[in-house]
């Protein structure tokens, strides 16, 4: 399959991003482009100086994420390039993209004036992720006028949209009573909807909630459920939250080795000195601690120990 027909699919920027990065990622080492990847990334190029803004749009996305020692090396002046010429021609994502770069200062000088036409140029027509910028723009007063509740409804378009991240941080607003009067229900429900996406922070928060009994029945069995879907993709709250619950028997069966490896990778990974407090306080017997030591090598991302 051309590099021409795929940009032209939704799995545009997942493939391109799979085609040049996935194998050095995966195995961390450097890799070179072949003959077929570059003919079909200079394919790409042509249709993009032709004007295409989908083309216009993944050359800049590439440029944006490149590595330097890949195809296509990162270059944040270029990306801006591109996304500019697709901007223009009211290309959406590249609309948002540039507006960030702009709020950013990358590839560009930071003007928050002109980030912000852009973010409200692709905001308009429902980019989340324009939305949720223009959210915190409005919250903090940078290119615009300080407006709590312009903040409130952007964020609230965001995740109207199920974009996970501002369902998240709309509940945590919610949760803490910022901009809004507190409202555990409201943070309650768009935690769940993140949840339901795999959103980890969401997931984590939300286990807290069950852990707590706060604005939900109290359910600690589904707490560490919770925690433990967070903790396995290396989110660091609910590795130490997983890691307490073992350690106290607390909607889980006591269990020291459990807890101190949950503990260890917060710790280690996460650089928790409370997770590291915790596992320091935790002997155990010589056969488990090899365990738990070889536990911590074979980890990956993704796994959930039991």
């Amino acid at each position: 399959m051309s590099l021409l027909n795929i940009y032209k699919s939704s799995a545009a920027l997942l493939f391109l991003t799979m085609l040049f990065t996935i194998e050095a990622n995966a195995h961390g080492y450097s890799w070179f482009a072949t003959t077929e990847q570059v003919a079909q990334l200079a394919e790409l190029k042509k249709h993009a100086e032709a004007g295409d803004p989908n083309a216009q749009f993944s050359l800049g996305y590439m440029n944006d994420t490149g590595r330097d020692n890949g195809i296509m090396p990162k270059d944040t002046r270029k990306a801006a390039e591109w996304y500019e010429k697709a901007a223009l021609q009211g290309h959406v994502k590249a609309q948002s993209a540039l507006g960030q770069a702009y709020i950013k200062g990358f590839g560009v000088p930071k003007n928050y004036v002109i980030g912000v036409d852009w973010l409200q140029k692709a905001a308009d027509q429902g980019d989340a992720d324009a939305q949720l910028e223009l959210g915190w723009l409005y919250a903090g007063s940078k290119g615009i006028p300080d407006d709590p509740a312009k903040a409130l409804i952007w964020w609230q378009h965001a995740a109207d949209r199920d974009f996970a991240h501002a369902q998240f941080m709309l509940g945590l607003i919610y949760n803490k009573g910022e901009i809004v009067p507190r409202n555990i229900s409201n943070a309650v429900a768009l935690w769940t909807r993140a949840s339901m996406q795999g959103y980890h922070p969401a997931q984590s928060s939300l286990g807290s909630m069950y852990h707590s009994g706060e604005g939900v029945p109290k359910d600690v069995i589904k707490a560490v459920g919770l925690w433990e879907k967070a903790a396995a993709f290396g989110f660091v709250d609910a590795q130490y939250n997983l890691a307490l619950a073992y350690h106290l028997g607390s909607g889980v069966e006591k269990n020291e080795l459990m807890a101190y490896a949950w503990a260890n990778l917060a710790a280690e990974y996460g650089g928790s000195e409370i997770a590291k407090k915790l596992r320091n306080s935790i002997v155990l017997p010589k056969d488990k601690q090899e365990l738990a030591n070889q536990m911590f090598t074979n980890w990956q991302l993704g796994q959930t120990y039991r």
